[in-house]
């Protein structure tokens, strides 16, 4: 065995919230995967023992969570969460991993255990810290205060690693590592069997995805809004997959009287079908990381419209060539977006083809390749001190 093979890190535990079927959660499962299919010893640690991504996970890699009574469960997710932050540190001590990688809200317990027992943490930023610690000055001192506990923080762009570093007033500079496809995965499971009626008919549909949050991160009050401009010179239809409250968005429909023209259904584990039958992806977001779903579409050869958020829709798309970018909360120019691809068949297959191409250089191999640099690094830098 080489020197280099001794020294990496053998034993990495991946913390997440839940395996819902979230952006942040389907990437960590993808790294964890990768890093298993590499030979290293992966676990997963979750706090709350949910979601429709367990069939993700490769079948051989452990996946610990804490077992709270129902009782504690509907009373307070408040305590939930502390008695899962105590579960962590015994399966961090117990376990002694290498490296604990986390993303979303857990990388703040995670670098504090990790500080106690030894591991090194490697914590993930994946969206716009201005408008996710906007008005909340203590959780921006929580945040502030773990990141820099961390051994190294990734960002998931070249602007939101800038943005990490001026909101956290960090010393050492955020990697970057964009996220990273499994495209042959991708395509297999969009060839599995999705019946929804509106696929393969002749009227053109639209497909967004996206958690209906209160905050209207996704934008779609605007894509509705689009929807019904495109509708007044032709019938298109929209379907926007994604968990959370949809009352609001339903009412809206019915007040552009469009209700008829849009299906809101629950998240799927493998929403890949409904990207290869629909004729034209929109990311209509008002911020985001490094879109995973706009990855996913272009690796289906899909057209894609993406308002020009912050942070990497302009990493990904290249306007013009390999899909659309239009100003953020502007359905106008959505709406005219959509209807110029959907009215010329050149264009799409055009936009298509690039997007196929382009998806290629955002590979799970690539991003794995870059993650094992980086754990590396880390964990021989403090062999070397």
């Amino acid at each position: 065995m080489s020197k280099k093979r001794e020294r990496r890190p053998k034993k990495i535990l991946f913390v997440s919230p839940t395996l819902g079927a979230g952006g942040a959660q389907r990437q960590l499962i993808n790294i964890a995967n990768g890093f298993h299919e590499k030979g290293y010893e992966v676990s997963i640690f979750v706090f709350f023992n949910r979601g429709k991504l367990r069939d993700s996970i490769n079948k051989n890699i452990r996946v610990f969570f804490p077992s709270i009574p129902s009782a504690i469960l509907k009373r307070s997710e408040l305590l939930v969460i502390l008695l899962a932050t105590v579960e962590l540190a015994r399966t961090v001590m117990k376990e002694k991993p290498d490296i604990l990688y986390s993303r979303q809200w857990p990388k703040m317990p995670v670098a504090i255990i990790g500080r106690i027992f030894g591991a090194k943490t490697v914590s993930g930023e994946g969206n716009n810290l201005g408008h996710e610690l906007k008005n909340r000055p203590l959780l921006l001192q929580a945040r502030k205060f773990c990141a820099r506990l961390s051994d190294k923080v990734v960002a998931n762009s070249k602007s939101l690693a800038t943005e990490t570093e001026k909101v956290f007033g960090l010393d050492s500079k955020v990697e970057v590592i964009h996220n990273g496809i499994a495209t042959e995965e991708i395509r297999k499971k969009s060839q599995e069997k999705q019946e929804h009626e509106w696929l393969g008919d002749h009227v053109p549909v639209v497909l967004a995805i996206g958690y209906f949050k209160k905050s209207r991160q996704k934008g779609f009050s605007h894509l509705l809004e689009a929807l019904q401009i495109v509708n007044r010179r032709k019938v298109v239809r929209l379907i926007i997959l994604g968990n959370g409250e949809k009352e609001e968005m339903r009412d809206l429909s019915k007040k552009l009287s469009i209700e008829n023209k849009v299906v809101f259904k629950n998240a799927v584990s493998n929403p890949f079908p409904y990207m290869l039958r629909t004729d034209v992806f929109v990311c209509s977001s008002l911020y985001e990381g490094l879109s995973n779903v706009i990855l996913e579409a272009m690796a289906l050869g899909k057209p894609v419209i993406s308002t020009d958020h912050k942070h990497g829709a302009d990493e990904i798309i290249e306007d013009g060539k390999n899909g659309v970018l239009v100003p953020v909360e502007d359905p106008q120019s959505m709406a005219e977006a959509i209807a110029r691809v959907l009215d010329d068949a050149e264009l799409r297959e055009k936009l298509g083809a690039e997007a196929k191409k382009r998806s290629e250089y955002f590979s799970r191999a690539r991003m794995i390749s870059e993650y094992e640099k980086l754990f590396s690094n880390i964990k021989n830098t403090v062999q070397n001190n």
